[in-house]
């Protein structure tokens, strides 16, 4: 049987991970298809998630849920298609990710794969596809040395090589509304961060205090931090996304926490608090899975518009940066993705010394 003749139905999510549960065989495989390909794509396992991290956000919640395709040939499962499907806000959207073993490409395995997920995206009433595609650095747009096609995308800003992923996409009639910057930091000289941290809150001023949790937000402080993590939905730059702005509260951000906790992670987060108001008006999340502990993810970081100018950003991720080094001293870099557009965070990532990596197209389809 070759791989144009793979049969593509749903997997079940397993209630565990045991070899007693007949379904968790399949998803310790469909896992394993998904690193290889961010493994194919940047040369290492920096993304890589264990079973049990891609088990946790596979089950169900109140915010989201997740559908996961299978292509099969015989017994092996050769291909993959997942769907995350928002169930608070949003819910006119669907996240899809195509994977392929390089055996079994070019037989037409990918299309049929994303036909499926299209298929019952749009039987779950989804009218907006995202996608997102990963691409290593290359040589940039508009350089002397620059011999490869490029796709700019529709925001006007950056632009990605127009290589096999980035082709499929557009294939699939998926329109590119935003290039994201891929950037590292080595934390490996670790000297100076405290120094940084004292100059950023002397410039940042007496009206403003730092905050730091790890874990679960301080009761008194939930309400406010529920308020920055749904401003997030709406002040960072978007582009032309079809997105909506989130509502959160106390409740979803205690869900988030667990999640978090059932993903075998730890959260790092650092929040500025207004003194003369008391409310929270900034803050940036770091995340580290246990089963990876040399790489941190930086997740969101925010000042609200009405308190920027005072330096705020370098403060939140310099501190965020000094307590990851004490509190998780074995990360030995951190990834993050800015907007091309975000020239004010970049600015704040390149004087922290991130350097960038690659980059990421967001893709949108409208059904």
């Amino acid at each position: 049987m070759t791989p144009a003749a793979a049969v593509i139905a749903p997997l079940s999510i397993p209630g565990s991970l045991d070899a007693t549960d007949p379904a968790a065989a399949d998803f310790i495989a469909a896992v394993d298809l998904l690193n290889e390909a961010l493994r194919e794509t940047w040369g290492n396992d920096d993304f890589r998630d264990s079973p049990l991290t891609q088990l946790a956000g596979f089950r169900p919640s109140s915010m989201r849920r997740r559908i996961l395709l299978g292509a099969r040939v015989g017994r092996e499962l050769v291909g993959v298609a997942t769907l995350k499907l928002p169930l608070l806000d949003n819910i006119h959207t669907a996240w899809v990710q195509v994977a392929v073993a390089p055996g079994s490409r070019g037989a037409g395995l990918g299309r049929r794969l994303y036909a499926a997920a299209e298929q019952a995206a749009a039987a779950d009433g989804r009218r907006t596809l995202l996608a997102e595609t990963d691409h290593p650095v290359r040589p940039v747009a508009g350089s002397a040395v620059d011999a490869d096609p490029v796709m700019a995308p529709k925001s006007g800003t950056g632009a990605i090589p127009a290589d096999r992923a980035a082709r499929f996409a557009a294939g699939r009639d998926f329109e590119l509304e935003q290039v994201e910057r891929v950037s590292v930091l080595d934390l490996t000289p670790s000297t100076g961060w405290q120094g940084r941290l004292d100059a950023a809150a002397g410039h940042a001023g007496a009206d403003y205090a730092l905050e730091f949790w790890q874990g679960a937000c301080p009761e008194r402080l939930v309400d406010s931090y529920a308020l920055l993590r749904q401003r997030m939905s709406t002040d960072a730059p978007l582009a032309g996304l079809d997105v909506q702005e989130e509502r959160w509260d106390a409740e979803r951000v205690r869900e988030g926490e667990a999640k978090v906790r059932h993903m075998d992670a730890e959260e790092l987060v650092s929040a500025v608090r207004h003194v003369p108001t008391g409310q929270l008006v900034g803050h940036s999340v770091l995340m580290v899975f246990r089963s990876n502990p040399a790489v941190a993810f930086q997740d969101d970081t925010l000042v609200l518009a009405e308190h920027r100018g005072h330096g705020l950003g370098m403060l939140l991720k310099t501190a965020n940066l000094v307590r990851l080094r004490q509190e998780l001293a074995a990360a030995s870099r951190v990834w993050t993705w800015n907007a091309a557009e975000n020239v004010h965070m970049l600015a704040i990532n390149d004087a922290l010394g991130f350097g960038a990596v690659g980059y990421s197209g967001e893709w949108q389809k409208l059904l």
